[in-house]
């Protein structure tokens, strides 16, 4: 299977019939559609695509389209690294990985366009025409504007995602549901998913988040983080090809074998089992 090894690509394909591309990376692929039209197959999902449409696949992810009219792909690829390894990087990499996280452990990866508003669906086109013109022009400046660009991408991939997930209802319901969200998005920033952080962002008592928490979520805020982390593993070794060792590291566990014995023991397979399911998925 070929594997991307640069943090960062953009391509643009015209195709009258889909060939397969096993392509693997560490991240996303985004998709976006300039001219064409068909169906876009995820798995046993379908969706009619057309001129305008945007996808986003994580790389391992079995996908594949039936094309009616010649269809023009834009096919960026991108991983983690790309937000790093200059000094002069303008990007805070921790808030952004932190970002890349929360999207791959809750983005659905079924069939369908990525963004369903149309004032966000306008920015993010916008934004992809400026990356196609940036990689064009190639100077000094472009690989940083175009991080800039990526960035931004990235928040409105995540607003979208955010707005798609189950809430709470009510007043307090809805309260909870924002502390939820606060946490999976902060997943591994470690200061602001602290309860002394949670308490002053939310105004809750320090005494009484425990039981608040226990109350409305069913379970510790512990067992949440951990189960949010582990939700985020099993994601990372469906859907990238890092080391169990890598994601391991990431999400803040001792080692690989730490890792695999938390995940036997709160959903009763280990990460070899979920990645034989993804390499069974994919062949």
């Amino acid at each position: 299977m070929e594997k991307v090894h640069d943090p960062f690509s953009i391509s643009v394909t015209t195709l009258e019939r889909w060939e397969k591309r096993n392509r693997r990376n560490n991240f996303f692929e985004l998709v976006y559609i300039l001219e064409g039209s068909g169906e876009q197959q995820v798995e046993y999902t379908r969706s009619r695509y057309s001129k305008g449409s945007i996808f986003l696949l994580p790389s391992s992810d079995c996908h594949t389209y039936r094309i009616d009219q010649p269809t023009t792909f834009l096919f960026i690829q991108f991983n983690a690294s790309f937000f790093s390894g200059e000094q002069d990087c303008v990007i805070d990499f921790g808030k952004w990985f932190c970002r890349l996280n929360f999207i791959i452990g809750n983005y659905n990866r079924k069939a369908g366009e990525l963004i369903s508003g149309e004032n966000d669906k306008q920015h993010l086109i916008r934004l992809l025409e400026l990356l196609m013109y940036e990689q064009q022009r190639s100077d000094n400046h472009s690989r940083r504007i175009m991080q800039g660009l990526m960035v931004a991408v990235l928040e409105l991939i995540a607003r979208n995602v955010a707005m798609v997930l189950p809430g709470e209802q009510g007043v307090e319901g809805k309260r909870f549901a924002e502390v939820l969200l606060h946490i999976q998005f902060h997943l591994l920033d470690e200061e602001k998913i602290t309860l002394s952080y949670l308490c002053q962002r939310f105004n809750i008592s320090a005494t009484y988040f425990s039981e608040y928490f226990k109350r409305n979520a069913g379970e510790t805020y512990q067992e949440f983080v951990l189960r949010s982390k582990l939700k985020l593993a099993e994601a990372k070794a469906l859907y990238t090809d890092l080391s169990f060792k890598e994601i391991a590291w990431d999400l803040g566990f001792t080692d690989s074998s730490h890792l695999n014995k938390m995940m036997k023991r709160f959903y009763q397979k280990g990460m070899s089992d979920i990645r034989r399911q993804a390499m069974h998925g994919a062949a």
